[in-house]
């Protein structure tokens, strides 16, 4: 056979795929094989990063860009020229840094630094407004492009959200139901959910206004079998979906008498959002800071429970292990000998994908690669469209089978 070495499979340092074997099978179906049987697992979860929601459509940009694209357009078209320079001159913050034009994290980091120092030491001059103005232009920017108005005539995203929850629908009911992390701050997951029909857990609970609650994520959603004993039945289409670094549609309520004052809110329209005191995690380096209290220490403390049960399977998407207040949550659960990572991405030198390669351990797979198509597998499409397994036909053709050995039997 000859193989695609475009195409790698590691568990570990081995990549499997250039193995020989007796099937003689494309490269890309003993991937898939191999992630039936991860679907089969009793504990999976899945942690979807910026890379899912980033999607292009014949080289354009139709979803939310990663950190450099989103950078490269906030300081060319947010900023004014006078902003520019007075937070070079007045803050010795000169955004043509490398450091800044690759990634809005750390720009938008360093003014959260500035305004905590200068809160630390009350001074309420000039430059603390710039940099409040600063950060207000960031946040109202973040919540603009994670709303993605302007390109969502196109629903290729979407469609492909969409794919990725009905497939995972079809995992074996009688197991537990998979857990969806996430650090995205966009409605993506929510709106395929509600358009498939698919209930949900995402810590809200309420009617007309939904507050979060934590002890939520301990319910499930079941019907009644039997009216006379009492007999319940998990549904088979639900899901937990944990947003762990806040959402664009979570704001602060102080009016309300609650325990935890975030309010989820249908109205999630750029005008309405802007106004209004959101409670996502912002792309900071003190994100490891701000996930300490509620919602977040909430939200990670259910990351760190799923991570640490037994036989658990933790496949990660669009995630590069750029946080490390969640790297620290993963790398612990290798404490437990069941656990397993899986990472679609690329072991590129000196990245943190490249230092778990080098662990050698078979516990962490690593696939990805080029595709003919010039699509890479590892992107959340080529993982939907390649790599997960579309149970549904199989079981359409189990259940044809099953009936026509039924019918067989009785004409015998």
């Amino acid at each position: 056979m000859k193989k695609d070495l475009k195409i790698y499979f590691f568990k570990g340092t081995d990549n499997v795929l250039e193995k020989e074997e007796k099937e003689n099978r494309e490269p890309i179906e003993r991937i898939t094989e191999s992630f039936v049987k991860v679907l089969d697992g009793k504990n999976l979860s899945f942690l979807l990063g910026s890379g899912c929601s980033s999607f292009c459509k014949e080289d354009t940009q139709v979803g939310i860009p990663t950190m450099a694209p989103l950078a490269k357009d906030f300081y060319e078209n947010v900023l004014t020229p006078k902003e520019k320079t007075d937070l070079k001159d007045k803050l010795n913050l000169d955004i043509t840094n490398d450091n800044f034009t690759k990634n809005l994290e750390y720009f938008l980091g360093s003014l959260h630094s500035i305004e905590y120092f200068y809160e630390s030491i009350e001074q309420n001059g000039e430059n603390k407004k710039l940099v409040v103005g600063s950060i207000k232009k960031v946040k109202e920017f973040l919540i603009e492009s994670m709303l993605n108005e302007k390109d969502n005539k196109d629903d290729s995203l979407n469609k492909l959200y969409e794919n990725f929850y009905r497939k995972l629908l079809y995992r074996n009911a009688n197991l537990p139901k998979p857990n969806i992390f996430t650090t995205n701050y966009d409605l993506y997951s929510e709106t395929a959910l509600d358009k498939l029909g698919i209930h949900y857990v995402n810590g809200f609970s309420g009617g007309i206004k939904k507050y979060f609650n934590p002890t939520i994520f301990n319910y499930a959603l079941a019907e009644r079998m039997d009216l006379s004993q009492g007999k319940w039945s998990v549904i088979d289409n639900f899901f937990y979906l944990y947003k762990i670094h806040g959402s664009i549609n979570w704001i602060q309520d102080e009016k309300e008498s609650k325990l935890f004052k975030v309010r989820e809110i249908q109205e999630t329209s750029f005008e309405s959002l802007k106004k209004m005191e959101t409670v996502m995690i912002h792309p900071t380096p003190l994100k490891q800071n701000a996930s300490l209290g509620s919602p977040y220490s909430d939200l990670f403390r259910e990351f760190q429970k799923k991570l640490m049960q037994n036989n658990n399977v933790l496949v990660s998407i669009g995630y590069s292990f750029s946080d490390e207040h969640i790297n620290n949550l993963i790398y612990q659960a290798f404490t437990i000998p069941s656990f397993r990572l899986i990472v679609l991405g690329n072991p590129a030198p000196s990245t943190e994908i490249e230092k778990l390669k080098s662990l050698n351990d078979p516990r962490v797979w690593i696939i990805g690669g080029d595709l003919e198509d010039g699509k890479k597998l590892h992107h959340f499409n080529g993982f939907v469209d390649k790599i997960l397994p579309d149970l549904s036909n199989d079981e359409i053709d189990d259940k044809i089978e099953n009936a026509i050995r039924t019918l067989l039997k009785k004409n015998e």
